[in-house]
């Protein structure tokens, strides 16, 4: 049996974050969103979220038996073929419908609740292999994936819904020596990491506490040690010609793609880093678009770096962002690739989709990304 909607027997999920952005997702729920699901006729199970990490742990808990109840509503009850009688035929695949009221952070505690609580079990598999279809609705801050696929509103969002168009929304993984993570927007180190950090004390400002706090850490600008190494193919933005332009592995570095532990990198940045993000979004909110190039639903990582630079450097990169041309300036380094690694002298910190990760010093701490091809992990798409 191929792809089947949502069944009639099994509602569409709507997760609603009261406490994202500027917390505006519970009036936008009552005035547009639930009018608009009532309308269609397309019934619904309501999950809020009452604290942080409430998302992520829901999906842990409650995963399995949401497939479980998914698979039943689809199957159908036939009597061909059968000895005894009537017999039940289950589908092999699925579409997992969420709507997700809150921002970025949501997203990514759904897509890492959702991993995390099939992991090591039978649930997806090549002989069962639900599609879960995210529709993200702009409350939250940044709102990085709507901007990047051009959501201009809360009800273009709803439209996009109805419409039931989707892409496929690509996750990176995120492997240490003690864990892996998935994120769907952004890993930064630097300068961003920072900003992100510093902006909780501005929330009340909403889009502004970025804003804020970036020019908190530019007045106070450090460079970050470390060494980014990038394995297999790679495509450099080349400035002369305004393209990017596919840089070669060695034929060793193909030979042994398959062990990190020899290959040789195709590219080597060695810091320091005043700035770096690793995305797969355009843009991070409306008017900051670092990764023009980035698309949510490719198999690559577009990384900005910019190495030891001062405060002039820096400002005018921001300053050239809303159109993306900084990717023109001489200090800016433009990057596509499909496994990096991050290494650094000292223990730092990766901000990964808006929470934080501790990066331990040397070797033993490095961090490993990769947009994975593995089908059972990337199940998720998105409503575009």
């Amino acid at each position: 049996m191929g792809i089947l909607p949502t069944s009639d027997k099994f509602p569409l999920l709507v997760v609603l974050n009261p406490h994202s952005g500027r917390k505006q997702s519970l009036e936008t729920w009552e005035n547009t969103v639930k009018p608009a699901l009532n309308n269609a006729k397309k019934p619904f199970r309501l999950i809020e979220s009452n604290t942080q990490g409430y998302v992520i742990s829901y999906f842990v808990d409650n995963i399995k038996p949401i497939i479980t109840d998914l698979a039943q509503s689809l199957s159908i009850v036939t009597t061909s073929g059968a000895a005894d009688g009537e017999t039940i035929v289950y589908p092999t695949s699925a579409k997992l419908q969420i709507i997700v009221l809150g921002g970025d952070g949501t997203v990514h505690e759904i897509v890492n609740g959702i991993l995390k609580g099939v992991e090591g079990t039978g649930f997806v598999t090549d002989v069962f292999r639900p599609e879960v279809e995210l529709s993200v609705i702009p409350t939250g801050t940044g709102n990085a994936i709507s901007t990047s696929l051009g959501v201009t509103s809360v009800q273009d969002a709803v439209d996009r819904f109805i419409a039931g168009k989707t892409v496929p929304l690509r996750l990176m993984s995120v492997t240490s020596q003690n864990s892996q993570l998935y994120t769907v927007v952004v890993n930064s180190y630097g300068l961003h990491c920072a900003t992100v950090y510093d902006s909780e004390e501005f929330r009340h400002l909403g889009n502004d506490r970025f804003r804020q706090a970036a020019m908190k850490n530019v007045e106070n600008l450090k460079q970050y040690e470390g060494k980014l190494s990038f394995f297999g193919p790679a495509q450099r933005y080349n400035r002369t010609s305004t393209s990017l332009v596919e840089t070669v592995p060695a034929v060793s570095n193909i030979a042994q793609a398959d062990n990190k532990n020899t290959a040789a990198a195709t590219l080597t940045l060695p810091g320091p880093f005043t700035y770096l993000l690793i995305s797969k979004q355009a843009s991070l909110e409306p008017g900051f678009t670092p990764t023009p190039f980035a698309k949510t639903s490719d198999d690559w990582m577009d990384v900005l770096a910019v190495q030891n630079v001062g405060q002039a450097e820096i400002m005018q990169m921001f300053g050239s962002t809303a159109t993306g041309t900084h990717v023109n300036l001489e200090h800016v380094e433009y990057i596509k690739a499909k496994v990096i690694e991050l290494e650094t002298p000292t223990q730092g910190r990766l901000c990964i989709d808006g929470e934080f990760l501790t990066i331990e010093a040397g070797p033993e701490g490095k961090i490993r990304f990769e947009v994975t091809s593995d089908p059972n992990i990337q199940i998720f798409h998105i409503f575009a």
